[in-house]
């Protein structure tokens, strides 16, 4: 069959035709998919801008003072701000569907432990350096000055609702006692360059302890890091319960180094014979040992407490107490022998706040930030309701855009 010439032509039209609609359907879908993926770069742009702005409104007395990073809020109120955000991005924009947003700060709470403690090991570092910048001790926002009535409620206000509620056990002076008889000196305890090394540096730089202020200016407590290692809810409990533990932990190292000393061994039976002669006085040397240990530890707190430092194991030179002032039942003060080397009172709360329960360390050290933020800025502060980052999913041309971001 031969075509004539007007076969030839519309059959050339039609491909004409066919390659034109397909070309302009090709066109049309590289269109769309280009603003489709500029909708959706400019919308994940914007949603790490929005997450940025949020963050930024962290609250600027609990930088200053503890350089915790924290904004405060809940979920509906970050809603709000990303729909109000995106409703000036977005309103007036035929291609853009946008389909609201949800968010959520579960995870992000600063009473969240391991988020906490990530913050506290960034500042620990930071602390270590040249760039440490001394803790804020002036108060921005100065509260009234409170009648007698107002304090009284005031005090049992601040240990309302404290993160470390519940959680009281966090020391052990036996297995502290243990971990001291396999080492020559309390350095060789901590770890440089672990997490636990860098968070007491955090302590350190930021809270007080009974032997140093640190330049801090006002807190409810003088003895924040013996409120750390012992929780208790008063300077003079907490200051009781850090001397019982260095007493009972000297008192076994004592008692380790009478029995390593022949001189002051020799003591002890001598005085044991003149005391219960024959059978008894095995028994009656132990109780003497048992007691003179107990009085050089007592007196080595004393001698910490002064500013001295004290031989974790000592020989008889550094041995301040005698047997004769013990076995007279005498109360002396401070004996000091002249030798100050050895570890000094820091050491000890920093070997008791390196031992201790890691979760309750971190939840005392919140309960300090709450209670301090609560004393001199804002009576209501609730660590839980600060935020240390935040995660949020935006819809938009029905495609979910997830964000997380952090401090």
């Amino acid at each position: 069959m031969i075509l004539d010439s007007h076969d030839k032509r519309g059959s050339v039209t039609v491909f004409v035709c066919m390659f034109f609609l397909t070309m302009v359907s090709m066109i049309f879908a590289f269109i769309n998919a280009s603003r489709e993926t500029a909708v959706r770069s400019s919308t994940e742009a914007l949603c790490n801008l929005w997450a940025e702005s949020i963050l930024a409104e962290y609250d600027l007395n609990l930088q200053k003072r503890y350089n915790i990073f924290g904004f405060y809020g809940y979920p509906r109120d970050v809603t709000e701000k990303l729909d109000y955000y995106a409703a000036g991005s977005f309103n007036g924009k035929k291609y853009i569907d946008y389909g609201g947003s949800r968010c959520s700060l579960y995870d992000y709470s600063l009473v969240n432990v391991d988020l906490f403690e990530e913050q506290m090991i960034k500042a620990g570092k930071l602390a270590l350096t040249e760039k440490f910048v001394k803790p804020e001790k002036e108060i921005i926002k100065v509260k009234h000055i409170a009648s007698s009535d107002e304090k009284d409620s005031g005090r049992q206000k601040l240990f309302d609702d404290l993160p470390s509620e519940g959680n009281q056990k966090s020391f052990s002076v036996s297995a502290a006692k243990e971990i001291l008889e396999n080492v020559s000196s309390m350095g060789d305890v901590w770890k440089e360059g672990s997490d636990s090394y860098f968070i007491n540096q955090y302590i350190f730089s930021y809270f007080k302890d009974a032997s140093d202020s640190r330049g801090l200016g006002k807190t409810f407590f003088s003895n924040e890091i013996e409120y750390i290692v012992c929780g208790k809810h008063s300077d003079i409990q907490n200051q009781k319960g850090i001397r019982n533990k260095i007493i009972a932990i000297r008192e076994g190292i004592n008692l380790l180094c009478i029995s390593r000393s022949p001189g002051m061994r020799a003591k002890v039976t001598a005085a044991a014979q003149l005391i219960t002669p024959g059978p008894m006085a095995a028994a009656t040397a132990v109780g003497l040992t048992a007691a003179w240990a107990l009085a050089e530890s007592s007196n080595d707190y004393k001698l910490l407490l002064a500013g001295h430092k004290v031989p974790l194991v000592k020989g008889e030179k550094a041995w301040a107490t005698d047997l004769e002032s013990v076995l007279k039942n005498q109360e002396e003060d401070c004996i000091f022998t002249g030798i100050d080397e050895g570890e000094g009172y820091n050491d000890y709360l920093r070997f008791f706040t390196y031992v201790m329960d890691s979760r309750v360390r971190t939840l005392r050290i919140m309960d300090l930030i709450q209670i301090n933020m609560r004393h001199l800025y804002y009576d209501s502060f609730l660590l839980r309701e600060y935020n240390g980052g935040l995660q949020f999913v935006m819809k938009v041309n029905g495609v979910d855009h997830e964000m997380v971001k952090k401090y």
